[in-house]
């Protein structure tokens, strides 16, 4: 299993999400006048107290129930990955010949990626310099440099993930990275021209990705350890409660008031604010481009309370962000009403689905 940079043809592939509490899976449909969805599916992972092999029977059980729910045919999955076993770095070389440059895309990575020589795996993609879309271009070479964005992830990470897939009797054809992957749907669905930076927030289980894009095209993204299960089981542990109960509380019907549980959503929250902000700050100063907005998507955005706090801790204007308010779909297809409720859940799904092979 490796990265593959396969753009183009006529395989059908579905998107999906592997979460540590929640499985999504997206199929869309491109045409000339863009992306509609065809099946949509979320199921929950059962949280059982088990080991880490009974977890994972568990997440391929959900992945099975979740693809067949969904109501979806093709067996071909693309897959997203994150965490610090995934690294993206931005690479400029001088021009070189094209049988040249992914030879020096691998001697960069192996000096600038933090894993041991021999056991990631590398991808990159060159990009025109004056912005646009994430894919891959022909026209990517200017007259004195050559500019791109290296992916880098490790074995492990690699075969854990194609090992799930293929345990819930399905294949894994293409991997991405969540933060690009949100990226890239965010551009294929806004279709705006960003003179100003896009910064696309997805809060996950496990990880909450931050993706940010200036107007000058590259990509910068950070893995945040902070997110919805530690957030869930701080503020079960405050009360007392099952981390079910808590989700159940704060993630149950939409402008429910959660009360008593505000501060501790707070408090639980009070990691994952502080490191969003650095990381803004960070991206201004070394970059150059200020935010002024960010959109939030994730498992978690929709969580009662959860974007008025982020409004109120962050410097910059916040707003939930549901990109199947711009996609076309079939009434009677699987899953319609979910995606309108809370499709912001399933904006990761969608941009694996986004690549094509």
């Amino acid at each position: 299993m490796n990265f593959k940079r396969l753009l183009s043809g006529k395989r059908d592939v579905f998107g999906l999400d592997v979460g540590s509490s929640c499985v999504k899976a997206i199929q869309l449909r491109r045409d000339e006048n863009g992306y509609s969805v065809i099946a949509a599916g979320r199921t929950e992972v059962i949280q059982d107290g088990t080991d880490n092999r009974g977890q994972i029977k568990n997440i391929v059980t959900a992945i099975r129930k979740c693809v067949k729910s969904a109501q979806i045919k093709t067996k071909h999955a693309v897959c997203g990955i994150s965490g610090p076993n995934v690294a993206l770095r931005h690479f400029e070389f001088p021009v070189m010949e094209a049988g040249e440059i992914e030879e020096a895309v691998l001697l960069e990575a192996g000096q600038v990626c933090p894993f041991e020589q021999g056991q990631f795996i590398v991808d990159y993609q060159l990009f025109r310099n004056s912005g646009g879309n994430l894919q891959e271009t022909a026209n990517s070479q200017q007259s004195d440099k050559i500019q791109g964005v290296l992916a880098a992830a490790t074995m492990g990470m690699i075969g854990y993930r194609d090992q799930l897939v293929r345990a819930a009797s399905l294949n894994c054809v293409l991997m991405d990275v969540d933060g690009l992957a949100l990226l890239n749907c965010f551009l294929e669905c806004e279709k705006a021209e960003h003179t100003e930076t896009i910064a696309i927030l997805g809060v996950g289980g496990t990880f909450t990705n931050l993706a940010l894009l200036g107007s000058d095209g590259i990509p910068f993204v950070r893995d945040i350890p902070h997110a919805a299960d530690e957030i869930i089981n701080h503020v079960a542990d405050e009360h007392n409660l099952s981390p079910q109960a808590a989700r159940d509380i704060l993630c149950g019907l939409p402008d429910k008031d959660i009360g008593e549980f505000r501060d501790s959503l707070k408090t639980a929250s009070a990691k994952l604010i502080a490191d969003i902000v650095q990381t803004l700050r960070y991206y201004t100063a070394e970059e150059g481009h200020a935010v002024g907005k960010i959109f939030v998507c994730g498992g978690f955005a929709w969580a009662n309370g959860f974007i008025e706090l982020l409004n109120n801790q962050l410097p910059l204007e916040v707003v939930l962000w549901n990109p199947f308010n711009k996609m076309r779909h079939d009434d009677a297809a699987h899953g319609i009403e979910m995606l309108k409720e809370h499709g912001c859940a399933l904006a990761l799904a969608a941009g694996l689905a986004m690549r094509t092979i």
